[in-house]
């Protein structure tokens, strides 16, 4: 039976960056692949319709504690979508929510996971949530913080930001786990990028890695986004790809802000050199 790769971060962390690289190599193309088109190449596990396969009523009175319940069941149906191993992004913590398994084990074959310094995902998450700052730093703190989606009643339960993190890296001791900083994509793409070529098995051509991180860089998914807009984008955003890189939390929060987040965050910070 088929089965999922996960690509799972916390919000804001680089997930549609990690998208685009992948289907850029992956499929190969002489021309950027169009950022509408990663919907097709990697599928979401909050995509309505694996819940409504799964249902006995209309997915419109599902409520979000019946999305968790066939949360699983769902996944069965997404892995099954394809005839072969495939993508699927996730912001979910691995773990259980009222004793129903966020992440099915037994459709996973692994996971790619993107960790982001918190500091940075301050103002970008702030940014897409239409929030302050310190707003979008209590979120980050609550062990509580879900999202639902806005057509249907699918939560996704990400928790505490170091939470997340250790859920997957920690928590999925039996799942293999790719984890890919943030940062190092940013400083050394091509050492990166081919990482998480390595790992997952894929055939390594330096030259198609090489046009697969520029028809995947900042400029070229902004260009895009420019020319034709983005379907991912919330309404009150003006932008979903807004400045990309990284040190721009450390230059625009507060003392009082760093601070916070260190006392949030601190052991899992330090442990991925966020904090020394």
């Amino acid at each position: 039976m088929p089965r999922i790769i996960w690509l799972a971060s916390y919000p804001k962390s680089g997930n549609t960056w990690m998208r685009a690289f992948l289907a850029n190599y992956l499929l190969g193309r002489e021309e950027p692949v169009p950022i509408e088109d990663l919907r097709a190449f990697s599928l979401s596990d909050v995509r309505p319709r694996f819940y409504a396969e799964v249902l006995t009523k209309p997915i419109q009175e599902m409520t979000t504690e019946e999305s968790v319940t066939v949360r699983p069941e769902a996944q069965h149906r997404i892995a099954a979508a394809r005839e072969h191993d495939h993508f699927v992004k996730t912001h979910s913590r691995f773990g259980e929510l009222n004793g129903t398994p966020l992440i099915e084990r037994s459709v996973s074959a692994g996971a790619v996971y993107i960790i982001r310094n918190p500091v940075d995902i301050v103002p970008s998450y702030a940014s897409h949530m239409g929030v302050t700052p310190d707003v979008a730093i209590e979120i980050m703190a609550d062990l509580d913080h879900a999202t639902v989606e806005a057509d249907v009643k699918i939560l996704t339960h990400m928790g505490r930001w170091g939470a997340h993190v250790e859920s997957w890296i920690d928590g999925s001791s039996s799942l293999p786990i790719c984890l890919v900083r943030y940062e190092d994509l940013c400083a050394n793409p091509e050492k990166a990028f081919g990482q998480v070529l390595k790992v997952l098995g894929l055939p390594f051509d330096p030259e198609r890695l090489a046009r697969s991180i520029r028809h995947s860089s900042f400029e070229e998914l902004s260009r895009q986004e420019e020319e034709n807009g983005f379907s991912e984008r919330p309404p009150h955003m003006q932008r979903f790809f807004r400045s990309g890189g990284s040190g721009e939390g450390q230059r625009s929060l507060s003392e009082q802000q760093l601070a916070r987040l260190a006392r949030d965050h601190g052991p899992v910070m330090k442990r991925f050199g966020y904090l020394s």
